[in-house]
Order: C-alpha cells, then structure tokens, then sequence
C-alpha cells in the first residue's frame, strides 16, 4: 500500500493503517481505520486491560493483499464467463441461420435481440470489473466495497454470476423456440390447432344448451314433486282400487310430461342448431375477412407462407419425376432380370445333367489327393529326419576337423601370428592359408544372420584364428581384402555406428552392430549409413549387412554397391 493513503493519527503520529474486521465494528458509523494505540483504546473496557475483538485487528495492507487476490479470481471467472457467453452466441446463431426457410430480415430480428441480450450481460460484468479495478489502494470512499470483497467467499461470487448466465441462457433458449424457426414445427403447429378448433366446433354442436338443460332439470324436479304427493296421498287410503286409480293417473300425466318434454327438447334443439350455424357462418365469413387482410399484407409470415408453398409446389414435381424415371427404370430392370433368369435356368439344366457325370470322376481325384498328401507329409517328416542326422555329422566331422587342425596350428602358431593375427591384407593369396580350412563360402545374396554366427562359434574356440574376407568368385585363388584374428576378437557386439572396436591383436577394428552391418576396417572411423561408407576409395574395407532384411554383401575394399551380388562372395578360413 502507497504511503500517499496512510495518513498519520493526529493524537499519536502513528500511522492509521489498522481496522477491526469485527462484524460490529464493520457496521458502525465510527471511524475504521486508525492507529494501533487508538485502536487499541477505543476497544478497551472500562479502563482495564482487557480488550475487545483484538484478534480482529488487521492492517489494512494484508487486507488489501487479500483484496487483490480476490480480486484476480473474480476477474479471472468474469473473462471466462465472457468467454462462455460470446461462445454461446455463436452457437446460438449457428442454429438461427441454419433455418434458412425463414426471410432473413426475421432472422436478423431473432439474432439481433439474442445479441442485445447477451450483449447487456457482458456490459455489466465489464462494469463489474470496472469497479474492482479502482480498488487498487485503500481509500475511504471505497471502504465498503473494499471490506465486502474481502468478506465474500469466491464460490458465493461464482454461484451468482452462474445463475444469472443459466438464466438468461434459458431466456433465449425460450425466445428462439418461441420464435417457432423451424418449418417442420410451424406446420404442425398449425395443424394441431386446426385439429383443436374442429374438435371444439364438434362438441359445440353436440352439447346441449343451457335452456335445453334448465327445462329438462324443472321437469324431472316437477316428476320428482308430483310422486312424492302421490306417494303422502297413499298414506291415506287403505284400498287397493283406490291405490290402481292413483298410480293409473300418475302413469298417465307421466306420459303427457315425457311428451311435452321431448317436443320442447326437439325444438330448441332444433332452434338452437339452426342459431349456432348462422354464427358459425358469420365467423367463417369474418376469419375469411381477416384471412384476406392477412394475406394481403406483406408480413414475414406470408413471405414464408408464399415461399414455402412454391418450394412445395417445385419439390412435389420433383419428387413426381423422380418417382417416374424410376419405376421407369425398375420396369427395365425387371424385364432384363426376368430374361437372365430364363436363361440361367437353361444353364442350371444343362449343368445339373453335366454334374451327374463328372461326379464320380471328382470323387475319384478327391481319394488321390488325399493319398497325395498323406504320402507328401510322410516324405517332408523323412527328410527332416535325414537333414536333422546330415547336420550332426556335419557338426560332428567339422569338429573333428577342427581338432586335428588344432594340432597343426600349435605347430605353425607363432609363425602364423606374426604373420596374420590382427591385420588386414589385401589381396591375400589363399596359398598363405594351406593349412586352414573353409567353413563359410556363401554368395553375397546370402543373409549374414546371429544363427550363422552361432553356428561358427559352436564349431570353433575362442582362440580359434578366423579370416574373413571377400573374393570374386571367377577368382577363387585370391582374397580381394581379408581380416584374421581370433574368433573372440570377431564376433563382438559392437554399439555404434561411427565407431568400430580395435582389436587387442593388432590394429585392425571390428564391428558387429546389430540389423546393421558386420564388417572391419582400419581405422575406427567408420560411416554405417547403410553398411560401412567412409572412404569410398579405402582398399581396407570389408563390410556386410547383419540381419538387416532378406538382403546379403555389399562392400568389399573399395567396390561398395555390391548387394546380393553373385559375382562376389565372402568366405571365412578357420586354423
């Protein structure tokens, strides 16, 4: 809070910022805000040291703090509701305008009050905020509107202003279906009140008059009299003629009452029926009036009236042509489907008669397949059995092999590492290897996946010396580019495709990354695009897709576009 609202108590010279937010004190005439001492003092009863509401006392600051907390959320809630509102108008116009039927000069008249309407709405929560912005500071003029803010709950505040949104929403929900915009609604309005006024007209014919009532109720009142007097007179005669003459006279001024009263009915029925139609036909001929006057005048009413009965005239010969050009058209149909049926039950004779003999062939050649297949099932579980039994002795005579293999290379090793181990050779004569044996030869259109590499670790050592190489199959004596090293040095998952691992043999890198490519080089440095294509021009290179589809090669030294090439293979020498 500025100090330009904090004035100084003229007693104390202290500042006047504290308020008792007591509700008794709130609504007094006195002065609110003051000093802590006088404050204090006006509290204090009977000059002891107890004081009154002293847990009441709040500067007028935090108040204010409070206030402008208070005051965000209510402002906050008012543009969301503006928000709401503006939203609400547009969807609402959107369902006017979209009964087109009506003039649009009855359109705008609809749309422009829900406009104003809303309109009114927002302005007085604008002016709300209008007022809740001058409470930026404490000033005395402001008071009362500072302390209500600062007393009334945000849900109250929230609750109001949403009742009176639901309510001025239903306002104008009510008002556009008063308006009766939809066509299909006005028509059955119309019918049904048409239908109430004819109902009304029947009865009205039918329902006795108030005359015709009165005279049947005097009459039955005077029936009811005349018996009662018969009935007091019997109390006085014993005799039974006496009784018969009575009750005859009774009967016989009964009959002449019933008569009289029927002829009386039928002519102020008659009477009234004839009254009520000369009435009916003065109103027919003054509804006619009106009608006339109705129709006469340019309303908004009649300009939808005349509009829609011309777009119900065009529609109904619409739909009378559309309806003619498709029986039309289904007549056409029927016939042509009428003909194809004729000629396809020729062609069912013929073809039941045609069944009848190849029926029995069919069945036959229905047994030999059947034998077929039990005897191809027999055939593929035999040669599983055989490939299963040649794979185990290819197992069995390669590690075989490799043992005796194993012995001459402890004779040759150090020879043979000096030489091979941990390089990489270019063109290498296969002559250098006579003392190694093949164990993979595949063409480059051959897939390079983990069960070949399973295969070769089951086969060989961990120290076993493995070159890898690629040669052209025209010339099996020369290796274009190989790499030797031991097969644990080989055969390592690798992680990255810039980065080829070094070799502790030597300094040729190995590589080995999964659904890319396998493969060495002679730096680290490598670009696995797609396999190795750093240094197009590198002679040093080998590189072959690793389970990366159906597709095998396709780089060796520096021809890099080999892919399932079968000029090219690549081969692995075991020792």
């Amino acid at each position: 809070m500025n100090n330009e609202f904090v004035k100084m108590c003229s007693i104390t010279q202290n500042k006047e910022e504290y308020i008792c937010m007591n509700e008794q004190c709130c609504t007094s005439n006195r002065k609110q805000v003051q000093c802590y001492e006088c404050i204090t003092k006006i509290h204090r009863q009977n000059n002891n040291n107890f004081v009154n509401h002293i847990d009441d006392f709040k500067k007028i600051s935090l108040i204010m703090e409070e206030v402008e907390k208070r005051k965000k959320d209510r402002i906050n809630f008012i543009n969301q509701t503006i928000t709401s509102m503006n939203d609400f108008k547009k969807e609402k116009f959107q369902i006017i305008e979209s009964y087109q039927n009506n003039p649009k000069e009855f359109l705008d008249q609809v749309k422009s009050y829900v406009e104003n309407e809303i309109a009114q709405f927002i302005q007085k929560l604008f002016e709300q905020i209008m007022e809740m912005n001058k409470l930026t500071e404490y000033q005395q003029q402001y008071h009362s509107s500072i302390l209500k803010l600062y007393q009334q709950t945000i849900n109250f505040y929230i609750e109001d202003i949403t009742q009176k949104k639901q309510q001025l929403q239903i306002k104008i929900n009510n008002y556009i279906q008063k308006m009766d915009l939809d066509l299909h609604q006005q028509i059955s309005k119309y019918l049904q009140k048409q239908q109430v006024l004819e109902q009304q007209s029947k009865q009205l014919i039918q329902r006795p008059s108030i005359t015709n009532q009165l005279s049947f109720k005097s009459i039955i009142v005077l029936i009811l009299i005349i018996a009662l007097n018969q009935i007091i007179i019997f109390q006085y005669f014993n005799g039974k003629s006496e009784l018969q003459q009575y009750m005859d006279n009774f009967q016989f001024i009964v009959n002449e009452l019933q008569s009289e009263m029927e002829q009386k009915r039928d002519s102020l029925f008659y009477e009234f029926k004839i009254e009520l139609q000369q009435q009916m036909n003065k109103m027919k001929d003054q509804i006619d009036i009106l009608n006339q006057k109705v129709n006469q005048t340019e309303t908004p009413f009649n300009q939808f009236k005349n509009h829609f009965n011309s777009k119900l005239k065009q529609y109904n010969e619409t739909i009378y042509n559309i309806i003619f050009e498709t029986v039309n058209l289904q007549t056409k149909s029927i016939k042509q489907i009428q003909e194809q049926l004729i000629i396809q039950n020729q062609l069912n004779e013929k073809i039941f008669a045609d069944n009848n003999r190849t029926s029995s062939i069919l069945y036959l050649q229905q047994l030999r397949v059947i034998k077929n297949e039990e005897d191809f099932k027999i055939f593929n579980k035999n040669s599983n059995l055989n490939f299963e039994s040649v794979q185990r002795q290819k197992t069995q005579l390669m590690n075989n092999i490799m043992k005796i293999h194993k012995r001459i290379q402890i004779q040759n090793k150090e020879k043979i590492n000096e030489k091979l181990i941990g390089k990489i050779h270019v063109n290498l004569n296969v002559k250098d290897l006579e003392n190694f044996i093949i164990i993979y030869d595949e063409l480059f259109t051959k897939v390079l996946n983990r069960q070949v590499v399973q295969y070769i670790q089951k086969i060989t050592n961990n120290d076993t010396i493995i070159c890898v190489g690629g040669m052209k199959v025209e010339n099996p004596e020369v290796l274009l580019v190989a790499g030797c090293d031991y097969q644990q040095e080989i055969f390592q998952f690798t992680y990255h495709w810039q980065h080829a691992r070094k070799s502790q043999q030597g300094d040729i890198h190995w590589y080995m990354v999964y659904q890319v490519a396998f493969g060495f080089s002679p730096t680290e440095e490598i670009s696995l695009t797609l396999c190795d294509d750093l240094d197009s021009s590198d002679l040093k290179r080998f590189s072959y897709w690793f389970e990366n589809g159906e597709d095998g090669g396709r780089r060796i030294g520096n021809q890099i576009d080999l892919k399932n090439s079968i000029e090219y293979k690549m081969v692995m020498y075991a020792l």
